[in-house]
């Protein structure tokens, strides 16, 4: 259960039942010193409430999982208070601008999903150094995306749509919930393999997105799954492939990119709690320790998978090999698409 507290529309409390036992927390504890704090024994921590920024509005993937998520840390803390605080704008840029410029003690984590790591190449100044100010702790999950079709579009299979991009290039529009999110760098990467050009029609959001396929203005659009498989299943779109390496079970009569057009493409959104670069190491493996042994929990995993995601459980040093990697990937994406920003 979360309970709203005094706070602006777009921030939250998660404070639930479940108190970890006391043999468990001692277990789990290691010594924590934070930034400029006296030392502390791991069990005190937290000893005042965390907050996870979400650098997105309410209701979207990234703040769905960072909900999730600080429902399971309050209860293995014992209930302490976990705060959600949503800082759209900017394509994540505002919320993450707060996150590099809070204390470096532990309270303060944010929700960041590719555009962290496609952000670097995509602009040309930022107002923090993303991979200097700002540190992983750990990978929560991941989640596909569909390329999908209004009902009117005359194409039947991503091969019909590669075939039209290519008859004429810029012919066939794509939407996108705005510049960088995971709809457009995921259309790119489409059109880097399969050497194809398209026009990207930005939305502010994929709601408006969505809303204009269906409506048969714009002809597609590569969407998250968690936002589109309705639409799919009541025949408002019409999906011609998901983007992971494996068809998935809601959806098991839906090809891959990979089957149906385009060998190589493997494409998910991925959803990672950051924290300031220089909090203490104890606490993030702490909160890594704590994140891993949420992730075996069966109803943590079932509401992951209930909204077409799939749960990931990473150490720190493996959800930093992982963001290295993703930003490699997105260097040559952005740079081969020349997307910008400015």
């Amino acid at each position: 259960m979360i309970r709203r507290n005094a706070l602006p529309a777009t921030r939250f409390t998660t404070s639930l039942s479940g108190v970890l036992g006391a043999a468990g927390l001692v277990a789990a504890s290691l010594a924590l010193v934070p930034s400029g704090a006296h030392a502390q024994p791991a069990a005190a921590y937290p000893d005042k409430p965390v907050r996870i920024i979400v650098p997105f509005p309410p209701g979207g993937a990234a703040d769905t999982f960072a909900r999730l998520a600080g429902q399971k840390l309050s209860e293995a803390w014992g209930n302490k208070q976990v705060i959600i605080e949503n800082r759209p704008g900017a394509g994540g840029i505002i919320g993450t601008e707060a996150t590099a410029k809070a204390p470096a003690d532990g309270y303060t984590f944010e929700m960041v999903t590719i555009g962290h790591a496609v952000n670097p190449y995509m602009y040309s100044k930022l107002p923090y150094d993303t991979k200097a100010e700002l540190t992983p702790i750990a990978v929560i999950a991941n989640v596909p995306s569909l390329v999908v079709v209004g009902p009117g579009f005359a194409g039947k299979t991503l091969r019909d749509l590669i075939a039209a991009a290519k008859a004429k290039a810029n012919d066939i529009q794509y939407a996108s919930s705005g510049i960088g999110s995971t709809s457009h760098v995921g259309a790119a990467l489409m059109e880097s393999l399969a050497g194809i050009d398209m026009l990207h029609v930005p939305y502010k959001g994929a709601a408006p997105a969505l809303q204009d396929v269906m409506g048969g203005r714009v002809p597609m659009s590569v969407d998250i799954i968690t936002s589109s498989i309705q639409q799919v299943k009541a025949d408002k779109l019409r999906a011609l492939a998901i983007t992971s390496a494996k068809r998935s079970p809601q959806l098991p009569d839906v090809p891959t990119v990979a089957e149906a057009g385009i060998p190589g493409y493997e494409f998910t959104a991925w959803y990672m709690l950051i924290a300031p670069a220089k909090t203490p190491a104890a606490i993030i493996e702490r909160v890594n320790a704590d994140l891993r042994k949420i992730a075996t929990l069966p109803d943590f995993r079932k509401r992951i998978e209930d909204i077409g995601g799939e749960v990931l459980s990473m150490s720190v040093k493996e959800s930093n090999d992982y963001l290295n990697g993703e930003y490699v990937r997105w260097a040559k994406v952005v740079k081969d698409r020349n997307i910008k920003a400015d």
